[in-house]
């Protein structure tokens, strides 16, 4: 298998991960994962196309998933400052809606309108 001189990612990893950030820019964020998930098989260890992953799965509000994600990141790499960042966002993004006064309210004030 041919590899990235520093990096030691296999250039098939390198494409499919290109290629997934491709989609991912163009708004195909489920080929994007397709291809991202491809890339980190190839190369379990390829810290940017787990990120990328995170970074598609929160776009999609799949937040649970995007946390993984970004976990994954830090253990491979606990100084990844942007999948810290993102994590924790997420999570100040999803206790925002479960603490939100307006989350059931909001919906039966409109609905009575």
């Amino acid at each position: 298998m041919a590899q990235s001189g520093s990096t030691g990612i296999t250039l098939e990893a390198q494409y499919l991960y290109r290629q997934g950030l491709h989609f991912k820019e163009n708004g195909k964020k489920e080929d994007a994962l397709k291809y991202l998930k491809m890339a980190v098989c190839v190369a379990p260890h390829f810290c940017d196309a787990h990120n990328a992953m995170g970074n598609c799965l929160d776009e999609m509000g799949r937040y649970d998933e995007a946390i993984k994600k970004y976990e994954k990141v830090l253990e491979l790499n606990p100084e990844h400052t942007e999948a810290q960042f993102k994590r924790a966002m997420i999570e100040k993004k999803i206790r925002y809606y479960e603490e939100a006064p307006f989350s059931t309210g909001l919906s039966t004030l409109l609905c009575s309108i």
